[in-house]
Order: C-alpha cells, then sequence, then structure tokens
C-alpha cells in the first residue's frame, strides 16, 4: 500500500494541488487525509479512486510480463485429490 500512497503523493505535488485543496474538493476530512497520506497511512480504495478522479487519472491495472498467477488452492483441496 506504501507504494499507492507514494504514487498519490507525487501526483498531487506534480499537479500542483495541495492535500488541503485536494481534501475539501473531494469531501473528506483534511486532517484524515494528511494522516492517510503519511507512509504507512490507510486509504480506501474509494479515497483512492475520489482522489484520482479529482485530479483527472484512473487507475489500470496491468499483468506483468512473465508473471504467472500463483494458485492458492492446495493439491489436498482439489477435486479427485
Amino acid at each position: 500500500m506504501n507504494g499507492i500512497i507514494t504514487a498519490l503523493n507525487n501526483v498531487i505535488r506534480k499537479e500542483k494541488k495541495t492535500v488541503y485543496g485536494v481534501a475539501k474538493a473531494i469531501g473528506v476530512d483534511v486532517s484524515s487525509l494528511y494522516r492517510a497520506l503519511k507512509n504507512g497511512g490507510n486509504l480506501g480504495a474509494k479515497t483512492i479512486d475520489k482522489i484520482l478522479e479529482h485530479l483527472g487519472y484512473e487507475v489500470r491495472l496491468i499483468k506483468s510480463k512473465g508473471k504467472e498467477a500463483k494458485s492458492t488452492r492446495s493439491k489436498s483441496r482439489r477435486k479427485g485429490g
């Protein structure tokens, strides 16, 4: 989650916005947003989406090349197994 928070802070600075201005624009408590944007903060998906939408960004998930999804199912839990 720290990577996302760092990226959000970078985008806010790049767009020459303040945390105060972003918080007011998206309707969240200013002090709560300041705390959440500190390293180790806890931002919900809806708040992240609101921030990005306000700044004109969107999230896209792209599968990394050469990485396969790992199965979380054990062999003993598979049918017939």
